[in-house]
């Protein structure tokens, strides 16, 4: 006898349904002339028990094949022709192996395995829902159904497990899903705490968006309970052990965000069986109402209406609603064993001699393959060559907020999967662990060999293109139409690294706008002058163009933008670099005093011709570069990358060169001038200006050489910017603040008393 405790109460409450099925059987006009009787035993799910119970039912079984008997004698003594059960895959196989050899019909009710297929090994089961094969195609094509890349799988060491999960691996390998692991659990796993452990660390590495869990309800019970509490975004799919468990349902720490998915045999309502349980009379003194007096269906009040009318001294009692919701909703075993017992009645049937019983049990067993007619008028009862009934089954969703419902949201009949409307789940095409489902077109989705499982995008090569972003394709004569399909990259004007470069480049402008208002308001002032005076306004114009060819890096390249960007730069810093050497020459010129130096300086102190000439120069570089090998717009072979290639390679080196000359002769000027009077020298900060163009510039080089794709012109665009805001934050801006705020210093007089005072402390006498 099995412990109380360990009672499964789903198959004892299914037992019902099948003496329900058996009088209703015996009080039909089916089998005329014949009763049919049973005897039932507890397997107490295990094994050795349930092959003792078989034993039994086999004991006193023999035939002319099996033993001599006199002539005529049919030999047959045992009553016993046919078994329903067992419930487990595990134990059906054990049973299976068994009565195969006297070729007695069993009939499963629940065995799923696809190992209890085999004709050859199994010739006389049966079972009244289908194999694995079709619940495992249905989950294939649910997996598919609502995507999700990757998928993992774990199973259990037994039938119904090990084989579910090598099936589900097969289908998945036929939908093209990748499988990112499959997990077989030990016998032990619901006794051993350390297999537990280990599955949870296997879990907190592995990617997969969803998990097909198809192993028995205890084995699913402690994964739920621990596990997806701490696991809330994954998707957890449930095979037909456990896709309809109120044990799990009903777990306190389930959360209320859980998904979960199920499947489950269809499961019709059993005709008259609730009529038959609302009249059965549950006393409390027998087996079945201690049992369920433990259990959720006891009611407290004596007066329930739906209580059994035996109840004494204020007992509980059993709610027969409740117990009658339970067996139609919780599982489709119900209706599965009523199918069982309407088998073999109807196999019984077509057998001549089947009153007297004097037949062997492999009669029954040949009648039933034979087998096809209608139950109840309603549903037409064939079994395939398989020995299966394929009824079907129902796609389930868990709702595990405070309602705790199973909810129904399609099915599965014929190899075709139907979802309600509304309940294809959320397309995503990114993953919680960051796998691609699909790509952009232009875009293909490719498995990085690291983790082949979780895919990312990649942009098509060069005459390549893709329209649906999984794959891309040559282009050629016949589809040259759908080549601009390729995405094209490049930095666009809404990232972020467009708008600090265009923000930048904007108050640059600004500012040397108002730089340019404030020097033209004040062209006749010392300051102004000691700056350059006229010489400061070209300086400030090719500032502008400075700060406007950064827009020209940004947005996607045209062939204008391309060939404007540079030599527009190239030339504008030319121009203001020159106008800042003019106006150190003409400062040195007039504080030279060495007759030698001082002739030599002022042949050359000619600043117009002297800035002309030095542009000249930039503008011929320039014009032989636009000539000979001006840039150009590009698409990448490999990445799709719209880029402005530099063209002459050695032209654009050789205007940079020329600029960073210019610069170093500049420096050379004002480091010499640090001697001059304070307020003409204005070296440290010239200095400054010029190290910070020379450093950037000097960095530019091995970023340019290694950094190609969006960024690039990024790179050269800052490049611009550092340059532009060295000249006008170190040349222009001291001038500037003393023209807002030190005043009193833009005063021919008190510039006069300053030189004098800077001479006479060197030792010069100064002449008045």
């Amino acid at each position: 006898m099995c412990d109380l405790k360990s009672l499964d109460l789903e198959s004892l409450l299914s037992s019902e349904v099948m003496i329900y099925a058996i009088e209703q059987i015996n009080n039909s006009s089916l089998l005329s002339g014949a009763v049919i009787g049973y005897e039932m035993y507890d397997s107490c799910s295990c094994v050795s028990m349930a092959l003792h119970g078989a034993l039994e039912l086999m004991e006193e079984q023999t035939d002319a094949e099996q033993q001599c008997v006199a002539p005529g004698d049919s030999g047959v003594r045992n009553k016993v022709k046919a078994v329903i059960g067992e419930r487990s895959s595990e134990v059906s196989v054990a049973v299976a192996r068994l009565l195969a050899l006297p070729l007695m019909t069993q009939i499963s009710y629940a065995s799923t395995s696809e190992l209890l297929s085999s004709r050859s090994k199994f010739p006389s089961f049966f079972r009244t829902v289908p194999s694995d094969k079709h619940q495992t195609n249905a989950i294939a094509e649910l997996v598919k159904r609502f995507n999700f890349v990757p998928v993992g799988i774990i199973g259990s060491e037994d039938e119904y497990g090990k084989y579910g999960a090598e099936s589900l691996s097969d289908y998945f390998k036929i939908y093209n899903i990748c499988v990112e692991f499959k997990e077989i659990l030990p016998d032990n796993f619901s006794e051993n705490r350390s297999e537990f452990i280990k599955l949870q660390r296997k879990l907190s590495s592995w990617r997969s968006e969803a998990i097909v869990l198809f192993t028995n309800p205890t084995n699913a019970k402690i994964i739920m309970q621990e596990v997806i509490s701490a696991d809330k975004s994954r998707t957890w799919i449930a095979s037909d052990a456990w896709s309809t468990s109120q044990e799990i349902l009903n777990l306190e720490n389930l959360p209320d965000s859980a998904s979960i998915l199920g499947i489950t045999c269809k499961s019709p309502d059993v005709p008259g069986f609730s009529e038959y349980m609302s009249n059965l009379q549950i006393t409390n003194t027998s087996f079945l109402y201690n049992l369920l007096s433990e259990s959720s269906f006891r009611s407290e009040q004596t007066d329930d209406q739906n209580c059994s009318s035996l109840t004494l001294n204020n007992q509980n009692c059993i709610n027969k609603t409740s117990l009658i919701n339970f067996i139609n909703n919780t599982s489709y075993e119900a209706y599965s064993v009523y199918m069982a017992v309407n088998i073999i009645a109807h196999g019984l049937k077509n057998i001549s001699n089947y009153s007297q019983a004097d037949f062997p049990s492999r009669t029954l067993t040949e009648a039933i393959k034979r087998l096809n007619f209608t139950l109840d008028n309603k549903s037409y009862i064939s079994l395939n060559e398989y020995g299966e009934v394929d009824i079907g089954y129902n796609i389930l969703k868990w709702e595990t907020d405070r309602r705790r419902r199973i909810r129904r949201i399609g099915t599965f009949e014929e190899n075709h999967l139907n979802l309600y409307p509304g309940e294809t789940g959320e397309e995503n095409n990114v993953t919680q662990f960051n796998c691609s489902k699909s790509c952009k077109a232009g875009q293909e989705l490719i498995s990085p060999p690291e983790n082949p499982c979780c895919k990312t995008c990649r942009n098509c090569k060069s005459n390549f293109f893709s329209t649906d972003g999984m794959k891309c394709e040559l282009c050629g004569d016949s589809n040259s139409t759908l080549c601009p399909g390729a995405a094209p990259q490049f930095l666009p004007w809404s990232s972020g690294f467009s708008i600090a470069l265009g923000v930048f480049a904007s108050v640059g402008l600004v500012l040397t706008l108002i730089t340019m208002v404030l020097f033209w308001l004040n062209i006749h002032t010392p300051i102004v002058k000691a700056a350059g005076g006229m010489m400061c306004l070209p300086a400030l114009v090719s500032l502008l163009g400075c700060f406007s060819s950064v827009f020209l890096f940004l947005g996607e390249p045209a062939e204008f933008t391309c060939k404007a960007a540079l030599p527009l730069f190239s030339l504008s810093f030319t121009v203001c670099v020159s106008c800042i050497i003019a106006n150190f020459l003409q400062i040195f010129v007039g504080f030279a005093f060495t007759l030698k130096l001082g002739y030599w300086l002022k042949r050359i102190n000619q600043p117009v011709v002297l800035v002309m000439a030095s542009a000249g120069g930039q503008v011929f570089i320039c014009a032989l570069w636009l000539a000979l090998g001006p840039p150009y717009k590009n698409r990448s072979d490999d990445e799709q990358v719209v880029e402005c290639e530099d063209g002459s390679l050695a032209l654009f080196v050789i205007a940079q060169i020329y600029i960073a000359l210019l610069c170093i002769i500049c420096f050379i000027f004002a480091y010499k001038g640090r001697r001059l009077p304070g307020l003409y020298k204005n070296a440290r900060f010239v200095t400054i200006g010029m190290l910070i163009y020379l450093v950037v510039w000097i960095i530019f080089i091995p970023i340019y050489t290694q950094e190609h794709g969006i960024h690039e012109r990024a790179v050269k665009a800052s490049a611009i910017l550092l340059s532009g805001y060295s000249i006008l934050t170190c040349h222009f801006a001291p001038k500037g603040f003393i023209l807002v705020w030190k005043k009193e210093l833009n005063d021919e007089n008190v510039i006069v008393q300053q030189i004098r005072k800077h001479y006479e402390k060197k030792g010069i006498a100064v002449l008045s």
